[in-house]
């Protein structure tokens, strides 16, 4: 049988509480909205807010990590793990051009900070996690 919605696998295991995983954008709505948003139509932010174009825009992450991202950008919060940095700001900066939103000069600086220690093999990693629209 076909499922209704979302299929997830690998996050917290089998029977996992759906309240302990969260939908999480890449780029945070405000961060977002201060980054350039702010000047579009309401379809436009409708599309960036429900972007489910590209594997990078949303993610399943901890709803631990999520409330402790909220909306801020890398000056204030990078993932607690280092071994998913290079990952995320890569996947950062390609949202960013994506979506045509300006990068501040202290993001950029960590940004860049980040992205100088990544080896070839740090970029880039799929996370360890099964999702799907169905």
């Amino acid at each position: 049988m076909p499922c209704p919605g979302w299929e997830l696998s690998g996050a917290s295991g089998v029977g996992t509480p759906p309240w302990i995983v969260s939908i999480d954008h890449l780029i945070p709505l405000a961060e977002g909205w201060d980054s350039g948003a702010s000047a579009w139509s309401p379809a436009e932010w409708k599309a960036y807010a429900n972007d489910l174009g590209d594997g990078r825009a949303l993610s399943v992450v901890s709803a631990a990590s999520n409330r402790s991202e909220a909306d801020q950008d890398p000056t204030r919060w990078l993932p607690p793990a280092e071994s998913y940095r290079c990952q995320y700001a890569t996947d950062r900066v390609a949202e960013k051009s994506r979506w045509s939103l300006s990068v501040d000069s202290g993001e950029e600086a960590v940004l860049a900070e980040t992205l100088d220690r990544c080896g070839p093999a740090d970029l880039p990693a799929p996370l360890p996690l099964g999702i799907r629209r169905c």
